[in-house]
């Protein structure tokens, strides 16, 4: 009787063992939000997010840095598209709001996508002039956006 009880509890603590180290060994691989995820969405939902949907999450921060990419305008063939300050602002719950796109020099680190309403599509290649900056933003079709993800995902496991 003694010798089951002993050998009972030997499992179980195994068994809690194996688990805590499975756990600690997932939260190593946890997604981080991209800082400027915060200038577009609440806290509350990046959090839930990153609880919930954690790869929603990561698609987010991919998004970021490579849904486009930018040329310059000193092209000897002119470059055609939308002008970028006819965009909007959205607000942190998503909402268009009045105030047109109004920065004047562009940093891919701290650039932010998300935060305008840029109109991108399934397989069109939108393109945004910025003369202040001297270039154009060019943006992949969201199916090749996904494709690249799922490319980028294999290679981070």
């Amino acid at each position: 009787m003694k010798r089951n009880l002993i050998k009972n509890t030997s499992i179980i603590l195994v068994l809690c063992l194996s688990l805590v180290t499975s756990l600690f060994s997932q939260n190593t691989n946890k997604v981080i939000p991209d800082s400027r995820l915060y200038q577009c969405f609440e806290k509350s939902y990046v959090d839930n997010l990153l609880m919930n949907n954690p790869e929603k999450i990561a698609y987010y921060n991919f998004y970021l840095d490579h849904s486009y990419y930018t040329a310059s305008l000193k092209a000897t063939k002119e470059v055609l598209g939308k002008d970028i300050h006819a965009l909007l602002k959205k607000s942190k719950a998503g909402k268009l709001t009045d105030i047109k796109f109004n920065e004047v020099a562009y940093d891919k680190k701290t650039f932010n996508v998300l935060q305008y309403n840029f109109e991108t599509g399934e397989m069109s290649t939108p393109n945004y002039i910025w003369n202040e900056a001297g270039i154009v933003i060019v943006f992949y079709p969201e199916k090749t956006i996904r494709e690249e993800y799922k490319k980028f995902i294999k290679t981070q496991k």
